[in-house]
């Protein structure tokens, strides 16, 4: 037992995305990714002090991309899902080292016989008693006896493997304990008493109908409003602290040269397709041909019956010539040709209904194992046992399993290649085994719909795409521009008009964001945008389909907005403000609604009604200081001025309902506990993170 107390003395975090761990110790494989990032940095950021490694940064991210390529295997791993991993590894790794604190602090630990209690005794935890490795195949239940007998074979594996993969798990599982005690721990620290759910339930509940009246501050003509220099820099003073704080940024302009294919590139594509279409027609295998030829090959071609070809005219042409008819190419759209073939024709029921029996492959369980299992299921219903009971205790489809296997009547083309074949060519009550990429089956055709008559369309499709001259061409189109700019110097806005070029821009630019707006994994743009100066211009950058070439304009430094540049925007504020003390000052105390309606020249808008939780008024949006007012107003009586945004409000309350003070309110303080629990659980950990000092260097970087 030297490993075992070894493994249960073992402690840490995994670093890895949660979710994944607790099946990664049965599936193994973690594997290391080709890492992307800059060596001149050491540190990627600081926590409490600590430095966090770009190496050990780097190593969860890798182990983020392989598990995401483990749960995405036909997903194209993009520039903008590594940034979404690489977020994901900075919240983890600086959440592990606060809560790592905090832990130590409280004295948040996991004794050794609790370790053992959670994964193998009476209290086992739902990450493990879930596995299936750990259940009873003939109940589905938890087997504690499974959890030893894998320990002891961790033991004997000579590679490690199984030894790597259980304390990755464990470190995990360790983790998820813990912090499920902090977190109950925050939650037995809250309270909701019966005062506050009686006023959380009277806010709910209590309704307030109200006329009211707004006045627009357009209705005053700005030649009436006077605004001074001395006013705007007394307004972005008094303000400044609330309203015009900002984090450094950048300002940027940049042009496209986005590559298009030529004539000359659609030629080319039509010629190429044509060269193949000979060996399409004569070549019997033709999922073959369409895998090594076609642009898109995750297409299924499946039998379909004249009327669902009808809106496709070269579909419906081919199906009356002989099979093995190849027609084409033709353009199913401006940049992509096809060739049709016409494969196969049969008479096949338009809908099956089927049941099946899936056995899927596990660690401890590999496929030869899977295939005996299923024939010696297949032999018992033979030998004249019900398949549907048989489906509810083994089938690892438990959305089917629980009615017996069935899946329903389904039309073809719904399920994947194999089993869609099978089930449309069996007999009915035939027992079938096939193997998918989900496991093996044991497949029961119940029932079938009438024959008729089928197609089956195979066909090559090629994109029409940019050649490497074309490229070429757009490329130096791009670095000229760049020229007549730097070398030439050339206004950058003169040559974007001279070239008749689109220009874009994108403001506010912090040094950690991922893409320029409008620019699709752009992350390179903002790191020359990091270093360089207004008015630099930049080399040309590729992305898919495109070049840009992009001139910085300004750096907006931390600190206060540059009064200058908010004058036009403060104008406005201070505009509001003297037309509101204009329309106040015409106002009269005593006034009725109809009086203040004929002196304003408003209508009035009538039975409204309002609540204290809606903080909202049709027709004037969120208007949280005319809810307070309607709150605040004697029955029968005009509310004083009440300033929104944009205009003066008067409000008349009408009715409101009985304010109720006794009673039972448990369900409301019940309901209020459950959302301040959560509540109080994150403001925990956000209080802890700005304690934490957190420095983010990943911008250096990456």
């Amino acid at each position: 037992m030297g490993a075992l107390g070894k493994i249960r003395n073992r402690s840490g975090l995994l670093l890895t995305v949660i979710g994944f761990a607790m099946l990664a110790f049965i599936l193994g494989d973690f594997m290391q990714s080709k890492r992307s990032g800059s060596s001149g940095t050491f540190y990627v950021g600081e926590v409490l002090g600590e430095n966090i490694h770009v190496q050990n940064f780097e190593k969860t991210v890798d182990i983020g991309i392989e598990n995401w390529k483990t749960q995405n295997p036909t997903s194209v791993l993009t520039q903008g899902v590594i940034s979404n991993i690489r977020n994901q590894a900075w919240n983890q790794l600086t959440r592990e080292l606060i809560m790592e604190e905090e832990y130590s602090k409280l004295g948040i630990s996991i004794s050794d016989d609790e370790w053992m209690e959670r994964i193998s005794g009476i209290n086992v935890h739902p990450e493990v008693s879930k596995i299936q490795a750990f259940q009873d195949p003939n109940t589905g239940q938890f087997d504690r006896t499974k959890v030893l007998a894998y320990l002891q074979q961790v033991e004997q594996d000579q590679t490690g493997e199984s030894v790597r993969n259980w304390l990755n798990f464990q470190d995990y599982l360790i983790n998820v304990i813990r912090n499920a005690k902090y977190d109950k721990l925050i939650e037995k620290g809250t309270f909701i008493n019966s005062e506050e759910a009686m006023i959380s339930f009277n806010e709910g509940t209590q309704i307030t109908t109200f006329d009211y009246i707004s006045v627009p501050y357009t209705s005053v003509d700005d030649s009436l409003i006077d605004i001074t220099s001395k006013d705007i820099k007394k307004y972005y003073n008094e303000n400044k602290e609330e309203k015009y704080k900002q984090d450094l940024s950048r300002d940027v302009e940049y042009v496209v040269f986005s590559v298009v294919p030529t004539l000359e590139d659609d030629n080319e594509t039509k010629k190429s397709i044509e060269n193949i279409k000979e060996d399409f027609a004569n070549y019997d295998d033709y999922l073959t041909m369409v895998r090594r030829n076609s642009d898109n090959t995750r297409v299924m071609f499946n039998f379909q019956s004249q009327e669902s070809m009808k809106n496709d005219s070269a579909f419906s042409s081919i199906i009356s010539e002989n099979k093995g008819t190849v027609i084409g190419p033709y353009k199913i759209n401006s940049s992509v040709y096809r060739i049709t073939k016409l494969v196969d024709v049969q008479s096949r029921p338009d809908s099956v209904q089927a049941r099946h029996i899936l056995i899927s492959p596990t660690a401890t369980k590999n496929l030869d194992s899977v295939k005996v299992v299923i024939n010696n299921l297949k032999q018992r219903i033979e030998s004249g046992q019900d398949f549907a009971t048989i489906a509810q205790n083994f089938s690892d489809d438990k959305t089917s399993a629980i009615k017996g296997g069935e899946l329903g009547w389904f039309a073809e083309g719904q399920m994947v290649d194999l089993f869609n074949e099978v089930c449309f060519t069996s007999k009915v009550n035939e027992l079938n085994i096939i193997e998918t990429q989900f496991g093996v089956h044991l497949v029961q055709v119940m029932n079938k719909s009438k024959l008729s008559k089928k197609y089956k369309v195979a066909y090559i499709d090629r994109n029409v795409t940019p050649s490497t001259e074309t490229y070429n061409n757009y490329y130096t189109q791009a670095a000229q521009f760049v020229s007549q700019v730097v070398t030439d110097k050339n206004p950058f806005d003169s040559i974007v008009n001279k070239e008749n070029l689109v220009k874009r821009s994108d403001v506010k630019v912090v040094p950690s964001k991922e893409n320029i707006t409008g620019l699709a994994d752009s992350r390179s743009i903002v790191k020359w945008m990091n270093e360089a100066e207004p008015g630099e211009i930049s080399d040309v950058f590729e992305f898919d389909n495109s070049y840009v070439v992009a001139k910085l304009t300004n750096v907006n430094k931390e600190g206060y907005i540059n009064i200058d540049d908010l004058e036009n925007s403060i104008k406005e504020e201070i505009k509001s403000e003297k037309k509101y003390s204009l329309l106040v000052n015409k106002f009269e105390d005593n006034s009725s609604l109809e009086e203040l309606s004929e002196l304003y020249s408003a209508s009035i808008v009538k039975d409204v009604k309002g609540q204290l939780s809606m903080l909202t008024v049709n027709n004037l949006g969120y208007v949280p200081e005319v809810i307070g007012a309607v709150f605040s107003t004697a029955e029968g009586n005009v509310s004083s001025p009440v300033k929104s945004k944009n205009s003066l409000i008067f409000v008349r309350v009408n009715s409101q309902d009985q304010y109720r003070g006794e009673g039972d309110f448990s369900q409301e303080q019940k309901s209020m506990m459950d959302k301040i629990k959560n509540y109080a659980i994150n403001s925990a950990y956000k209080s802890l993170q700005e304690d934490a000092n957190l420095i983010d260097n990943r911008s250096e970087i990456y």
